[in-house]
């Protein structure tokens, strides 16, 4: 009885895999802060390059060991859009998952270091070699689950990242603005010194220094590359700062965006006209942040009504339609815009004004009723897709997008994250929707929600003069004149109290004169598509308040139509 035990529980995964069906779901992280930690436009793309490149490197792993078959993402042969969650039928042992991974990091950072050490001459040498190794081993956290069905192996994946596998890096130094806790990088990274003392005025003019030139190379890299600056040259900045102070990670995303460094890596190199955002005073930008709604529960639907051959058709449909979207670039209003990533089931782009290669700005600038307009017709993008899920697999698919408008001074990293707030605000209202956020300079904003089909609801507004939607005259201030005295003299509260409650009449009457008596119609609807499929309650608070946040965006985005 003893041997017996013992030869049971000495059997492996993989003897076990040979008896019955297993699969594997893999993942990793972090993806939205890799992609949000980034200061412009430039390092959101290298970060989704090097995303897709690792996903990419896992499914070709996956893909060509015998015993295992990939079942999603689908095009594995297609590195841009990769989803960093990946099904695959078989065993794919974690041990094998982790050192792909960090093989294919290590090919992202080497040529990297390469590059830097090569163009970046010091008189001292470099002394950063423990934390390049310490990013390589401990940037990604990886997640790993099994099962006897693609269902059961992706909640084995969610249940296991419940215990996260990741070790923090206890930087020595000085730290970069952007985290806080990253080091930055240049050639005295890793020295060992007394963390209480700061550098010294000589260190500091080295590190001014060491970005000088590196800044330098890259405004011409196919000239400059292996020579010094001349004493007294200011670079001008066009790919990193002089002044900027960059951590490896961030400096990584700004690198591999160079077109022979990404060749030699492996990545699908950007385009060698690429231009940054201009964003002077004046200048706003329209970002946008969208996710398939309930992609879990779907994936799970297919697999229990049709098995993993629907599966296979649903990923190779959304990342056909991720990648006809990511190269359409005839979608935004005059060129001014491009998607950073799509990879079927979320995505990520921008509406701005470029600069031109002296770095001036485009002779027109993007205007908030041209981002509206484009926003109101982004459905349209997907309803090929949405057609053909419901035809082919019964699926009804749709999206929930964050929209966001901002000013010129709104840090990057901060607008990533208010997309991703309004993207969730637009879910957990009822999904199928969108939330348009306008934020401002200061840090403020205010947002709307509306699902997709009620969102031409402004273009029903009129003014008193009687112009409507297209007539360059029409005039918001009105409506917005008259809402904002309504709410001085509390005749319209959008708060309330145990004294005052809210009451939606005089809001409704107003609305229904500006807006074409639309009120009237949504009342006239099915009761399941009334105020509370609109705005999520039925209560009198609810309906003024929306109301009120329809009239703030409008005014902001129309008023100068």
């Amino acid at each position: 009885m003893l041997k017996l035990q013992d030869y049971v529980c000495n059997i492996t995964e993989n003897c076990f895999s040979t008896v019955m069906p297993i699969y594997t779901a893999i993942s990793f992280a972090p993806v939205q802060g890799f992609i949000e930690k980034s200061r412009k436009l430039r390092d959101l793309f290298g970060a989704s390059l090097i995303l897709s490149y690792l996903s990419q490197s896992l499914a070709n792993a996956a893909d060509q060991t015998p015993e295992l078959k990939v079942i999603s993402p689908a095009l594995i042969h297609v590195q841009e859009g990769m989803p960093n969650r990946i099904l695959i039928q078989g065993l794919f042992p974690r041990n094998e998952v982790e050192k792909v991974l960090i093989q294919a990091w290590d090919k992202v950072l080497q040529p990297c270091r390469e590059w830097i050490e090569t163009n970046v001459p010091v008189h001292d040498l470099y002394h950063w070699d423990a934390e390049w190794l310490r990013w390589k081993q401990y940037t990604w956290e990886i997640f790993w689950g099994k099962g006897d069905d693609p269902s059961a192996a992706m909640n084995d994946l969610e249940r296991r990242k419940l215990k996260r596998d990741w070790v923090g890096i206890n930087w020595t130094g000085e730290s970069s603005s952007l985290t806080g806790t990253d080091a930055i990088a240049w050639h005295r990274l890793g020295e060992v010194r007394d963390p209480k003392h700061l550098l010294s005025e000589a260190e500091k003019r080295e590190l001014k220094e060491f970005y000088r030139q590196l800044a330098w190379v890259l405004d011409d890299p196919h000239q400059r590359c292996g020579k010094i600056v001349d004493a007294g040259v200011e670079p001008e900045g066009k790919f990193i700062a002089a002044n900027e102070r960059l951590s490896l990670p961030e400096l990584i995303k700004r690198l591999v965006t160079l077109p022979k460094l990404a060749k030699k890596i492996g990545l699908e190199d950007l385009a060698e006209g690429f231009k940054d955002i201009y964003r002077e005073p004046g200048y706003w930008t329209g970002w946008f942040m969208g996710d398939g709604d309930q992609i879990g529960n779907k994936l799970k639907d297919i697999v229990q009504r049709y098995g993993d051959e629907k599966l296979e058709v649903f990923s190779h449909k959304m990342r056909s339609w991720g990648q006809t979207f990511q190269d359409d670039s005839t979608q935004f209003p005059q060129g001014k815009g491009r998607v950073i990533y799509a990879g079927g089931d979320d995505f990520l782009g921008v509406i701005y004004s470029e600069q031109n290669q002296s770095g001036e700005p485009a002779p027109e600038q993007v205007k908030p009723i041209d981002a509206l307009n484009w926003l109101m017709q982004l459905p349209d993008q997907w309803q090929t897709l949405k057609t053909e899920l419901w035809h082919d697999l019964e699926i009804e698919h749709t999206y929930s997008v964050g929209f966001v408008w901002a000013g010129h001074s709104v840090p990057q990293r901060d607008i990533l994250q208010h997309c991703r707030e309004a993207e969730k605000q637009a879910k957990s209202l009822g999904r199928d929707r969108v939330t348009i956020r306008i934020v401002f300079n200061n840090g403020q904003f205010i947002q709307w929600t509306c699902p997709w089909s009620y969102l031409s609801i402004l273009t029903k507004y009129q003014d008193r003069e009687g112009r409507t939607w297209g007539d360059a005259k029409l005039n918001w201030t009105h409506l917005y004149s008259d809402w904002e005295q309504l709410k001085a003299r509390h005749a319209i509260r959008l708060t309330e109290t145990d004294q005052y409650h809210a009451d939606s009449y005089l809001a409704l009457q107003l609305f229904n004169f500006y807006f074409d008596d639309a009120g009237k119609a949504i009342q006239k609807n099915p009761q399941d598509k009334r105020w509370k499929y609109l705005v999520g309650s039925n209560s009198e608070l609810a309906i003024v308040q929306w109301i009120d946040s329809l009239i703030q965006i409008g005014w902001q985005l129309c008023s100068n139509i």
